[in-house]
């Protein structure tokens, strides 16, 4: 650790958090503490909060109070998670039609709208209090500090932009903030191959202790950087945000930085949902601000290692509650300790989002995880996407390294059709480039077929 990373994080920022009258800096010296309390302790917390949010939600929230009214549910009924579990689930459509309705009417200070552009290009607007944010900003650097990645140490992003141009002071303001933070910003929006040999030498030059991007962004630098056999500065540790990591990337990575990749799950709702530790056993879950349930299509909770959906419960979130929120991704609970000690709960694994399950005809479901396992034995792919329009049809995209490859692509056809069967015919395309959707990520699976 630096000396000025040092000053930073013990003088320059509680004394500014102080003078602006915020609690985030003891916020992020409490989740330290909280992560090593023993898991029951933990649950317990975690309940105390829910039990305050659903008692402000049924008072202040009156499309909530409707909700659960109509469903003979009080806040007064809960007395375990079992008992949370027959409340009604929220969806993004229901936030989209009744977001005001959502919103608290009581006495609930700075609530300010945020948004996202959610995976399908439809925007996803809902509003958020100051307290709330400071909440999930003191998990996030808690779960980021597993990496070694603490402010006022340098840390180089590989990440988005804001769309547009922002005003002059934002501009001014946001240099000055990364200034002090030492963050070297640098936008993943087109990675052409000129960005791809300037992010090399930038790295070189900063000599960042971590490297945090979204996941496809990073994956492709470190195949340029092993493509091309060049010389780099070792940082610390890499963390994959955005999108998730599959073994493929995570080796290519490992190999071209020299360091441990740390996943993360988050979103723009919620930021930081879960994240590795050192141990790389599973993403800890930031449960005392979050409650995360895997549920099976009938809303019954997942036994252990069985794939299903994520819900989401914000505990801080006074300004529009967002609970049992379906945040649109699959998951694998585990019940296991890691050996880290922490008390936090683990996912076992994020799969993917549910929209980008493969399909066939004949009812046989995929999901997208599958395909980097299998592409994984398949060396001459470097990159690959899927997509269904069609229940009896599958497109599947190949960036091939240079060379003759006829045997592996049928190898790769029948390996596909083993799994998903001869109702669906397999087309297989090979592209020199997949391109980025518009909010400058990678769609690994891509299922335009309407929900099953």
């Amino acid at each position: 650790m630096s000396l000025y990373g040092n000053c930073y994080r013990n003088l320059l920022w509680p004394t500014y958090e102080l003078c602006r009258g915020r609690q985030m800096w003891r916020l992020c010296r409490q989740a330290q503490q909280r992560q090593w309390w023993p898991a029951r302790r933990l649950a317990e917390f975690q309940f105390a909060e829910l039990r305050r949010l659903l008692d402000h939600a049924y008072a202040n929230c009156p499309w909530y109070a409707s909700q659960w009214q109509k469903n003979r549910l009080t806040p007064d009924k809960i007395h375990s998670i079992d008992d949370f579990s027959r409340f009604p689930s929220i969806s993004k459509d229901d936030i989209r039609q009744h977001r005001h309705d959502m919103r608290a009417t009581g006495n609930v200070s700075s609530i300010y709208e945020h948004r996202t552009g959610g995976s399908t290009g439809v925007p996803l607007r809902f509003f958020i209090n100051r307290a709330s944010y400071e909440w999930r900003q003191a998990v996030s650097q808690r779960g980021y500090s597993w990496a070694g990645c603490l402010d006022g140490e340098r840390q180089f992003y590989l990440w988005g932009q804001p769309i547009g141009t922002p005003p002059l002071i934002q501009r001014l303001k946001t240099k000055l903030h990364n200034t002090f933070l030492r963050r070297h910003l640098v936008s993943c929006f087109c990675l052409n191959e000129a960005l791809l040999a300037d992010c090399a030498r930038q790295i070189n030059t900063f000599r960042p202790i971590t490297i945090i991007g979204y996941t496809n962004a990073l994956h492709t630098l470190a195949r340029y950087i092993l493509d091309r056999r060049l010389s780099l500065h070792r940082p610390g540790a890499i963390i994959t945000a955005a999108e998730g990591v599959n073994s493929l990337q995570r080796a290519a990575m490992e190999q071209a930085f020299g360091a441990p990749v740390f996943a993360s799950y988050g979103s723009r709702e919620f930021m930081l949902i879960a994240m590795e530790c050192e141990h790389h056993h599973g993403l800890h879950i930031s449960a005392d601000n979050l409650l995360v349930e895997v549920v099976r299509p009938d809303g019954s909770p997942c036994a252990e290692g069985e794939t299903g959906e994520i819900l989401v419960t914000d505990l801080h979130n006074y300004g529009m509650p967002f609970i049992r929120y379906k945040i649109g991704d699959l998951g694998v609970p585990t019940a296991r300790a890691c050996p880290c000690g922490r008390g936090l709960p683990l996912l076992e694994r994020v799969e993917g989002r549910i929209l980008d399950i493969i399909r066939a005809a004949d009812g046989r479901a995929v999901p997208g995880e599958f395909f980097p396992h299998l592409i994984k034995e398949f060396p001459s792919v470097r990159q690959f996407q899927v997509i269904q329009k069609q229940l009896d049809r599958l497109h599947l995209k190949l960036v091939l390294e240079p060379g003759q490859h006829d045997d592996q692509l049928r190898r790769l056809q029948q390996e596909v059709q083993h799994v998903l069967g001869h109702s669906v015919r397999l087309d297989i395309e090979a592209v020199p480039e997949i391109p980025q959707t518009a909010s400058g990520k990678f769609r690994v699976t891509v299922s335009e077929l309407p929900p099953a």
